[in-house]
């Protein structure tokens, strides 16, 4: 496995036990209408292998803990819990708009959804992840804000280009004016894939899926799935200095994010939240 550097910015934020380590994109810190964080999996009170900010209820995690956890990350943000908003990603592009109407309620989650987008203050949208990609998007003009989930089905179905014809169509958003940063996920180095995968890709993207992939030294194939949103983003019109991709892989940085692939399953989520400030 190979380490690199975060190119992200780091931030602490100080409590008595464990400071909460969180990071933000230098893409949206000129924006003082937007907040957007990844949190890590340091400051919470999960124990064992979730230690110890996780974030999600369907870890096995004690519910006392995540909702600890949860609430420390919206302080962060100075946010209160029923005004998250999350979905309950199924690896499709199915993109639900954020309303007036959507529940206030801290538990409420969108059914088979894995994208959210709204020009609503003061209502931040969660996508949880440990390997997949959280995607943020940010409309400065027409203050438009997204987030979606993306591992490789992700990618297959293309849901970067989906949220991106959302804005489009409800916000009249241009793809040239959209901003879009990519979290932490695993990278080429450790995303090891079978042959039925790649065929998949091929099929899906004749022309382009050979850039997607980096042959071993073993042998083995691996997915680049930085490359791959890469690649579909600015294909859907987003302009290269308005794109930045931590390329952190998970798999590599397990003392501060959690990967689904070398803990072998049993760890926590991190997350990436986005929200425009009232």
């Amino acid at each position: 496995m190979q380490k690199k550097d975060v190119c992200m910015l780091r931030h602490e934020h100080r409590q008595p036990d464990e400071p909460l380590v969180y990071y933000t994109f230098p893409l949206f810190d000129g924006s003082s209408d937007l907040a957007c964080v990844v949190s890590t999996r340091l400051g919470g009170v999960s124990t064992g292998a979730l230690r110890s900010l996780n974030l999600s209820f369907r870890t096995g995690d004690r519910e006392e803990a995540v909702i600890e956890n949860r609430s420390r990350l919206y302080n962060v943000l100075s946010i209160a819990a029923e005004r998250v908003v999350q979905a309950q990603l199924v690896h499709d592009s199915h993109i639900e708009v954020v309303t007036k109407q959507t529940p206030l309620d801290a538990f409420y989650k969108f059914p088979t959804t894995d994208g959210l987008v709204t020009n609503l203050r003061n209502r931040a949208l969660f996508i949880p992840v440990a390997d997949c990609a959280a995607i943020a998007f940010f409309d400065p003009f027409r203050q438009v804000i997204g987030m979606a989930h993306a591992g490789w089905k992700g990618v297959l179905h293309r849901i970067a280009e989906r949220m991106i014809e959302t804005m489009h169509t409800v916000y009249g958003c241009h793809a040239s004016d959209i901003l879009v940063a990519v979290s932490p996920a695993i990278g080429p180095c450790c995303y090891q894939v079978r042959e039925d995968l790649i065929a998949t890709f091929t099929q899906a993207f004749p022309q382009d899926a050979s850039r997607f992939f980096v042959p071993q030294p073993d042998d083995t194939i691996h997915l680049d799935l930085w490359a791959a949103l890469r690649w579909q983003l600015l294909a859907a019109g987003i302009v290269p200095s308005h794109l930045e991709i931590a390329e952190v892989c998970t798999a590599c940085h397990t003392e501060e994010f959690y990967s689904h692939r070398a803990e072998q399953g049993k760890t926590g989520r991190f997350a990436s939240v986005i929200v425009l400030r009232a």
